[in-house]
């Protein structure tokens, strides 16, 4: 199965959140291939194998630093500076869809090229 960009994308920002204790398991492309027809057309594979779980995991930490992410946004503890700091691309874009359903993609946008491209002003 060829992955389309989309996918690609997602499967980056899952590993990306993926507990860097578990990064070690291997993930194979059926494993890639079983979770994308999981997620995105509710096919559960015959046999969960160690990889398509860790997916399953990444995807759900990814949920769960996106809501930490908003309360620390709003209540002052986690800055976007701090947020963004050496945060691939890919993620990046991500984050600025997701935090506040998309409200502060500008605001985001502005603080992760001040923060890692040295931009003097938002």
């Amino acid at each position: 199965m060829k992955l389309t960009k989309k996918q690609l994308n997602d499967l980056e920002t899952i590993k990306f959140f993926i507990p860097s204790q578990l990064k070690k398991i291997k993930i194979s492309n059926s494993d890639i291939v079983a979770f994308f027809d999981f997620s995105e057309r509710g096919i559960s594979p015959k046999k969960e194998t160690e990889g398509f779980n860790l997916l399953k995991q990444g995807k759900n930490w990814r949920g769960i630093h996106m809501e930490m992410y908003e309360e620390g946004v709003l209540d002052g503890s986690m800055p976007y500076c701090v947020i963004l700091e050496d945060m691939p691309r890919v993620v990046v874009d991500f984050i600025k869809r997701e935090m506040f359903k998309g409200k502060d993609a500008e605001i985001i946008e502005k603080a992760y090229q001040i923060v890692n491209h040295g931009a003097k002003t938002l």
